[in-house]
C-alpha cells in the first residue's frame, strides 16, 4: 500500500512504526512540522527507497503559544501537507497530533483524492483548547471549547477509522457518535532498541559535569498542563538539604516559566537545559537515578504522557504526578514501575522523599519497567495490529454537504 502518515510533532515511536511498514513492503511517506521545536523529535535521519521521512515547512513564523497567530499557522501547515498528499496520492492517510484547523485540510484533500482517513488520536484536542483558554482568556473559554469540539466531532465521525491511545478515548469517541466498528485501541510504545538502559555515570553526564548527588530528571516537552511548578518546589527541597539534583532538559512554555522562576536556585540543585540530540537521549535518560513524568488534574482527561513509555525502556524507577484516571496512572501501577500519585504538592514530594530513600524499591521498579517494556514493545507486534485496523475498516463514508461548509 502507498501510506501517507502525517505526524505531526516527529516522535521517535511513530517513526519507527513508518520504518516498520516501509520494511513490510509498503510504501510509505513520513511528515512531520519542522518549524515545531517545543517537542523532541526521533530519528530523523535513516531513509530507504520505500520510505520517505520529511520535516514540513510554512511561509510564516510559528509560535505555538500565540493565540492570535497560532490558528493561522495550523491551516498553513494542513495546506502543505494537502499538497504533499496531492503529489503522493496515498490509499492511506494516518494522521497523528494535528491541530484541528490543519487536520480538517488535510482530512478534505484525503477524501478529494480518495484515500482512507485514519485519524490516530493522541489527544482529545477540544479538551486542550477548553483547558488552554480557561488560564489565558476564561471568557472565550467555552465558546472556543465548544466550536472546537464540534470540528472535532465532524473529523471523528468522517475518518474511516479512529486509532485510539487509550481506553478512554474510545469511550469519548463512541459518545461523539462514531460507530464502534471504527474505533481501535492501539497504545502508544517506545522504541526499544532506540532506548536502551546505561551506566548511570556515562559519557552523557560526565560532559554535563552532573555532581555527585542523587539525580531526579524530567525530559521532554514540558507544557504548563505539566505543572512545572511542583519541579520548582522539588528543587527548592534539594537547594535546602543539598542531597539532590533535578534536571529538567524540556522546551516548552512551562520550561520558560520554570526557568524564570528559578532564579537564586544553585546549579548543584537544580540544571536546567534545552533538548539533546536524539542519538543522546539514552544516555540522557541513563544518568538519572528517578525519571518523573507529570500532568495536571484537568489534563487527565484529555492526554498520555508517551514520556512515560520511553521511561520504561531506560530501566529506571518512575515518579509519575496524574490524575489517577489517566492512563499513564494505569501503566505504571500495573507494571509496578515506580510510584504515581495525585498531581498535588504534598503528595508528589512525599513520593520523591520515598523514592529517594528506598533503594531497593528503585532497584524492583527498574527492573520491571524494562521487563514490561520488553513485553509490550515490540514493533513488528505493533504493526501487525496497526494493519489488521486497516485491513478490517468499513466501507467508504459518505461525507455531508454539512460538514463540507463547516470545515471551510
Amino acid at each position: 500500500m502507498r501510506i501517507l502518515v502525517n505526524e505531526y510533532c516527529g516522535h521517535a515511536f511513530q517513526i519507527e512504526l513508518s520504518r516498520e511498514l516501509a520494511k513490510r513492503g509498503h510504501e510509505v511517506l513520513h511528515l512531520y512540522f519542522a518549524d515545531n521545536h517545543s517537542t523532541p523529535k526521533g530519528n530523523l535521519t535513516a531513509q530507504s527507497s520505500n520510505f520517505r521521512l520529511e520535516g514540513v515547512h510554512i511561509a510564516m513564523p510559528f509560535r505555538k503559544h500565540s493565540l492570535l497567530t497560532r490558528r493561522k499557522a495550523d491551516r498553513a501547515y494542513g495546506k502543505a501537507v494537502a499538497e504533499r498528499l496531492a503529489a503522493f496520492r496515498p490509499e492511506i492517510v494516518l494522521s497523528a497530533n494535528m491541530p484541528l484547523d490543519g487536520q480538517k485540510i488535510l482530512q478534505r484533500a484525503a477524501h478529494q483524492h480518495h484515500a482512507a482517513f485514519y485519524y490516530w488520536l493522541q489527544d482529545v484536542y477540544s479538551s486542550a483548547v477548553r483547558f488552554v483558554f480557561r488560564r489565558k482568556l476564561p471568557l472565550l473559554a467555552t465558546l472556543a471549547s465548544s466550536w472546537y469540539e464540534r470540528l472535532e466531532k465532524n473529523l471523528l465521525r468522517n475518518s474511516r477509522g479512529i486509532l485510539c491511545i487509550a481506553p478512554g478515548f474510545a469511550g469519548v469517541v463512541r459518545q461523539w457518535g462514531v460507530p464502534n466498528e471504527r474505533i481501535h485501541v492501539l497504545e502508544n510504545w517506545a522504541p526499544l532498541d532506540e532506548i536502551v538502559p546505561t551506566p548511570r555515570n556515562n559519557l552523557w553526564a560526565k560532559e554535563q559535569n552532573l555532581p555527585a548527588r542523587f539525580r531526579f530528571l524530567y525530559s521532554g516537552t514540558l507544557g504548563m498542563k505539566h505543572r512545572p511548578e511542583l519541579l520548582l518546589d522539588l528543587a527548592k527541597r534539594f537547594q535546602e538539604r543539598g542531597d539532590g539534583q533535578l534536571l529538567v532538559i524540556a522546551g516548552g512554555a512551562g520550561a520558560d516559566w520554570l526557568r524564570e522562576h528559578a532564579q537564586g536556585i544553585s546549579h548543584d540543585a537544580l540544571r536546567l537545559l534545552p533538548f539533546q540530540p536524539y542519538e543522546r537521549v539514552t544516555e540522557v535518560m541513563g544518568s538519572a537515578d528517578v525519571l518523573i513524568a507529570l500532568l495536571d488534574a484537568e489534563a487527565g482527561a484529555f492526554a498520555v504522557p508517551s514520556k512515560v513509555l520511553s521511561y520504561l525502556c531506560a530501566q529506571r524507577p518512575l515518579l509519575l504526578a496524574a490524575p489517577s484516571e489517566n492512563h499513564s496512572v494505569t501503566v505504571v501501577r500495573q507494571a509496578r514501575t515506580g510510584l504515581a500519585v495525585e498531581p498535588e504538592r504534598e503528595a508528589f514530594l512525599q513520593a520523591a522523599e520515598s523514592l529517594l530513600q528506598n533503594e531497593s524499591l528503585r532497584l524492583s521498579c527498574a527492573v520491571s519497567a524494562r521487563s514490561w517494556a520488553e513485553e509490550h514493545f515490540n514493533i513488528a507486534t505493533i504493526a501487525d495490529r496497526f494493519l489488521d485496523a486497516l485491513r478490517v475498516a468499513p466501507q467508504p463514508i459518505s461525507v455531508p454537504e454539512e460538514f463540507e461548509l463547516a470545515t471551510l
